[in-house]
């Protein structure tokens, strides 16, 4: 068994949330990356909003995210560096 201090969230099927998820590039864009969506990305306005995210954990046990793309579109982009605790509290690990 692994350590539990360094266990990932427990992993949730993607809810349908309509056709803006159609046209994503849902291949993870390095090794490690697994796909993580926004808890309240079905919640919000933004029009078009995906709320998904690639995310491994790095050594210190915090997330390295990067953006979801369009098909077609070029390279995911790095959005940083998350703390465990709160990447956890607002995200979810989803199957593509």
């Amino acid at each position: 068994m692994g350590d539990p201090a360094r266990a990932g969230p427990e992993v949730r099927r993607m809810p349908e949330t309509g056709r803006h998820h159609e046209d994503l590039n849902l291949t993870p864009p390095a090794e490690g990356f697994e796909l993580y969506r926004h808890k309240e990305a079905g919640e919000t306005r933004a029009g078009g909003w995906s709320g998904l995210y690639w995310a491994r954990r790095n050594e210190a046990g915090d997330y390295e995210i990067r953006a979801v793309t369009g098909e077609g579109e070029a390279y995911s982009v790095l959005g940083g560096v998350f703390p465990r605790e709160g990447f956890e509290e607002h995200y979810d690990k989803v199957e593509p």
